[in-house]
């Protein structure tokens, strides 16, 4: 009885070994490149253990049910199901060393059709279409002449070999099955994470659309002396600290800013980080009083928006992103509910040529003339460091080329840093042109960028991301500019600022210090989360996806 069962199990492993073959490696191979990455070796193990004799028992399961005449085109169907997923996780395993995540979707939804372009165009070459073309010629080869049946394997040694194969995989497998069944009903093969990632990814977009809805509730002020006549905060993007010659880059892209800081002007923050690498993620925080610690979610708090006007500033937001439409992002969500607010352009999802952060400059003297006479509230949005990074900048601006670039990698690569330090160098004229514009006022202007970005700087990895992330995606510069007119009425602040430059800080705070140097509070302000302040917490850990970047990222070698 045992031997004419175990006979049909054989029968039929040798007929579906090609499927079973396939389906095992489109599902495995991206899990077991992470796990390495990762020295998860006995995750490593389990987990090919589980998906193996889990791939058995399904492709008996299929022949079982399904019609002989039609198995072969079912097969061919699940094996392509696979492989889409499989692509995709290995261009994201290639690039940034992740599975797929929410992260990773949450950068996919957030990013019009445009930037979408671009970043293919920017990770995909013609060595990657190759590949592509190539894995899936070697796929159809070896589906179509069955090259698996060519490795001759005794009736008896076949018959060992896979009794010892299925003890092992139910020794292995049984065990971890208790441990991670969330693992295997969740994160096991490709599709499953990205079913999932895009579920979380889903719910989180429906998180800002109930953003939208919470930004119309009443703001309560326990203080409000505000009197600055001015405050601009230029948001950047994607910009690394570590690439500017103002942090020490070797290659001169901070001209101005070098020269602001040479005069005194500015205060060079060191020691700033963002809480996370995604622009969605990070406008959360950076304009909410929500962070890591936070009880409640992000969008059941006050926004700095609100609260500022509450305070009585006429509100502005100047943008170089996309306007409006199905690709828009939180960002939009901010801008619409300011007093004022313009775009660089009505931009069409399909536009195909960069727009240029310097086309703010206009819409900024615009945006001056409407000004109050008491108090103004400016954000400005740049496009700063944003991939393909040589749409960043105009041609007089093309400093830097790869013979410049120190790095030890390809000669492609290099081009794509010194693309990248070119943006930089173009962003550093940009800032500094935003700064001149309200040098004649009473005015603070503060620049700080979303996250940052990794160009290569450690291996291959470049871009951001939530999942894998390394420091050059979330060390960011923090410079703080004022006018005289402020210091001369203010110097007790400016004098703070100074101060607190040496100071670490996460910009999952940046709310609590604008208020303070406002000197504006609502319940939710803590003072000890103010970087200017004198009772602000250094020791407050820096957390960025469940990991301490002053333990567990700052010193990572990858």
């Amino acid at each position: 009885m045992f031997l004419k069962l175990w006979g049909r199990i054989q029968r039929c492993f040798t007929r579906n070994s090609g499927f079973i073959l396939l389906f095992f490696i489109l599902n495995y191979f991206t899990m077991a490149w992470s796990l390495t990455h990762q020295h998860q070796f006995e995750l490593l193990i389990e987990s090919a253990a589980m998906l193996l004799l889990g791939t058995m028992i399904f492709s008996a399961v299929l022949e079982k049910l399904t019609p002989q005449k039609i198995l072969p085109y079912v097969k061919k169907v699940i094996l392509f199901l696979c492989f889409i997923p499989f692509v995709v996780e290995l261009f994201v395993m290639y690039n940034y060393r992740a599975l797929i995540g929410a992260g990773i979707i949450n950068s996919l939804l957030e990013t019009n059709f445009k930037e979408s372009l671009e970043f293919l165009k920017m990770y995909i070459g013609v060595k990657e279409l190759c590949a592509i073309a190539g894995a899936v010629a070697v796929i159809i080869i070896g589906w179509r002449l069955h090259l698996w049946k060519r490795i001759q394997i005794s009736y008896h040694r076949q018959s060992r070999l896979l009794g010892l194969s299925l003890i092992l995989c139910i020794a292995a497998a049984i065990p971890a099955m208790a441990v991670y069944s969330d693992f295997i009903l969740y994160q096991l093969l490709p599709m499953q994470r990205t079913y999932t990632a895009m579920g979380t990814a889903i719910d989180n977009m429906k998180a800002y659309h109930r953003l939208s809805e919470k930004m119309t509730s009443t703001v309560s002020l326990t203080r409000n002396e505000s009197k600055i006549k001015n405050v601009i905060f230029i948001l950047g993007e994607s910009t690394n600290r570590n690439h500017m010659q103002l942090y020490g880059y070797y290659l001169p892209n901070s001209p101005h800013l070098m020269k602001l800081q040479e005069k005194g002007e500015i205060a060079v923050f060191k020691d700033i980080v963002s809480p996370h690498s995604t622009t969605i993620a990070v406008l959360s925080e950076l304009f909410t009083f929500c962070d890591h610690e936070s009880g409640k979610p992000w969008y059941e708090y006050n926004t700095l928006i609100d609260v500022m006007h509450a305070a009585g500033y006429k509100t502005f937001w100047l943008s170089n992103q996309e306007s409006s439409g199905a690709w828009g992002n939180v960002a939009q969500i901010y801008a619409n509910h300011s007093d004022y607010h313009k775009f660089t352009r009505i931009r069409d999802s399909l536009e195909d040529t960069g727009i240029l952060d310097g086309e703010l400059f206009p819409l900024i003297d615009e945006s001056k003339a409407l000004r109050s006479d008491d108090k103004n509230f400016f954000v400005v949005h740049l496009m700063g460091g944003h991939g393909l990074y040589y749409n960043r900048y105009p041609y007089e601006f093309n400093k830097f080329t790869g013979k410049d670039i120190k790095l030890n990698v390809s000669e492609r690569f290099k081009e794509v840093v010194a693309q990248y330090d070119n943006a930089l160098y173009y962003n550093d004229y940009v800032v500094d042109e935003i700064i001149n514009r309200f040098r004649d006022d009473e005015a603070i202007v503060i620049y700080v960028p979303d996250h940052a970005e990794a160009v290569y700087d450690e291996g291959s990895v470049a871009g951001h991301i939530e999942e894998n992330p390394n420091r050059h995606m979330i060390e960011i510069p923090m410079i703080v500019w004022a006018s005289n007119k402020f210091k001369e009425k203010y110097p007790d602040k400016w004098e703070q600022i100074q101060d607190a430059v040496d100071r670490p800080y996460m910009t999952d705070d940046m709310i609590h210090t604008i208020l303070d140097l406002t000197d504006i509070a609502t319940e939710d302000y803590r003072s000890d989360k103010s970087l200017i302040n004198e009772e602000f917490d250094a020791s407050r850990p820096r957390i960025f996806n469940d990991l301490n970047y002053d333990t567990q990222i700052r010193e990572k070698k990858l």
